[in-house]
């Protein structure tokens, strides 16, 4: 039996919930603006509510590179990345988006974020120290998307010609 780590993080983004729910799932987006630099991203196919891609990280060491499938729900407000192939074949990210407000009440988005990795047998012994790494990883790439949505805007303003 495959023993897995999970891992889940709320994040509030200072931002209207449809141009974060854009963001998150824009692949294309994150490749250009080198949203998550320790991340490197292969879109294979993309659709309005569905995309394969490959994605390569380095965890403890070790370079991890895996196909994921991405369904994204009719109503958006949940989006789910499933490894279909690789190093966390049967993983999944999942995101839960839902509308929120700041302290001083201007529109925002509740983003809820779960991980969950199957742990390699070879790792077992490790389980502590993968869900250590995991969370952050998690919050480091929470804190990308945060910052790209809240300080460089998204989509990324257009710039006049001279």
């Amino acid at each position: 039996m495959t023993r897995f780590v999970e891992v889940s993080h709320e994040e509030l983004i200072a931002a209207p919930l449809n141009s974060v729910r854009a963001q998150f799932a824009d692949l294309r987006h994150h490749i250009a603006a080198n949203v998550h630099p320790k991340l490197r991203f292969e879109i294979l196919s993309v659709s309005e509510r569905s995309a394969r891609y490959v994605q390569e990280v380095k965890l403890l060491g070790i370079v991890q590179r895996d196909v994921f499938v991405r369904e994204i729900d009719a109503d958006g407000m949940r989006m789910v990345d499933r490894s279909v192939e690789g190093f966390n074949q049967g993983g999944s990210l999942d995101f839960r988006f839902r509308s929120g407000r700041t302290p001083d009440g201007r529109d925002a988005t509740v983003v809820g974020i779960t991980i969950r990795l199957p742990v390699p047998r070879f790792l077992g012994f490790l389980g502590g120290v993968l869900k250590g790494q995991v969370r952050r990883e998690l919050l480091a790439a929470v804190a990308e998307d945060k910052h790209d949505l809240e300080v460089r805007g998204y989509p990324a303003p257009q710039r006049m010609a001279a």
